[in-house]
This record gives structure tokens, sequence and C-alpha cells, in this order.
């Protein structure tokens, strides 16, 4: 007879789990579906297409003045999302980059979207313009000077909140590259990409 008590709460012990976790997921369901929905990226988290901002030519943003800022908005066109970037700039030049392992590793990256379609949108200051990422060959003159000024921008040798974000991405990325084993792999995990027009 003491059997059925205990059949009575396992069994209310495991409809109650049931349904944390059919609310669990509902709410992660809808967190997603309003993300996609979202006008841009919201803090880390990717957000829907870029809708505000006034549309301008590329061409026509001072792009060495805009370099100030830490990060620009960027939307994969073809995978209709968005996510916050750290950029720099190259005499004129906007560039952007995945330091994780971004190609043939565990994990899907956003290069992969932009191996299937390199169109993109950005907004940065209130502007939206319409680019595509080009990728940068490592080992290039261009990889090599593009790649320097980011790690300038991001010391943080200016006494910034950068130095703080710099440490807490190198870390990320080292940890990410030892479980990967990435380290060990002779060619480097991380994607160089220059803006242009379209």
């Amino acid at each position: 007879m003491q059997h059925a008590p205990r059949r009575k709460r396992f069994g209310r012990r495991l409809i109650a789990l049931t349904g944390l976790v059919a609310t669990a997921l509902a709410i992660s369901a809808i967190g997603a579906l309003l993300l996609s929905r979202a006008d841009g990226p919201i803090f880390v988290l990717a957000g829907g297409p870029l809708r505000s901002g006034e549309r301008v030519d590329i061409a026509s943003l001072d792009w060495a003045n805009l370099d100030r800022f830490h990060e620009l908005e960027l939307e994969i066109v073809g995978a209709a999302s968005s996510r916050t970037l750290w950029f720099s700039v190259h005499e004129g030049v906007p560039y952007v980059a995945c330091d994780l392992d971004c190609i043939g590793g565990a994990l899907t990256r956003w290069p992969q979207q932009i191996e299937r379609d390199d169109r993109v949108v950005i907004r940065i200051d209130g502007k939206r313009v319409e680019g595509r990422l080009v990728p940068v060959p490592h080992g290039s003159v261009e990889y090599r000077l593009a790649r320097a000024r980011r790690d300038r921008k991001y010391s943080g040798d200016d006494g910034t909140f950068a130095a703080t974000e710099a440490a807490a991405h190198n870390t990320v990325v080292d940890v990410g590259e030892a479980l990967t084993g990435r380290a060990k792999s002779a060619e480097p995990g991380d994607r160089l990409y220059r803006v242009e027009a379209r």
C-alpha cells in the first residue's frame, strides 16, 4: 500500500517537469519569434532585418570619422537576421571580422551565411547603407594591415571600456580554439571581411 503514494508523487513530479519543459520551450520560441521581427539586434542577441535609419550611399559615409564607434549593426540579407559587430577602418575602408572558429567548426557562425550570400546592410550613427562582404585572404598584405589596425583599436591602450571587452573576447576565442582543436590547425579559424558597395 505504501507504493501508491510514491507513484502519485512520481506522477505529479513528472507532470510538473513536463509542464516546466513545455513552458521553457514556448518562452524560447516566442522570444526567437520576437527577436526575428525586431528592428535589428538587441544587445548581443541577433535580431531581424534593419528597417530604421536614413538610407545613404556607402561612399557618402566618412568611415575614418565613424571609426570612433566600437560597434555597428550588420544585417545579413540572405539570412534576414542582424547582429552587432566590432569593426575597424583601415585607409578609409571598413572591416568586420569573426574571430572564433568561423568556418568548418562545430558551430554554425555568421560567416557561413556570408559564403552563401554576401549582401549586407549596415546601420551606424543613424544611417543605413547597403554593401557586401568580401573575404580578405589570410597572409595577404591587406589582411596583415587591416588586422593590425583592428588589434590597435581594441587593445584598450587608450584606457576605454574596450580593454575589458577585448580581454573577455580574447579569452573566449582562446578557449574556443582550444576546445575545437583550431589552435593546432595550420589555417587560422578567423575571417576578416572588407565592406564594399553593391
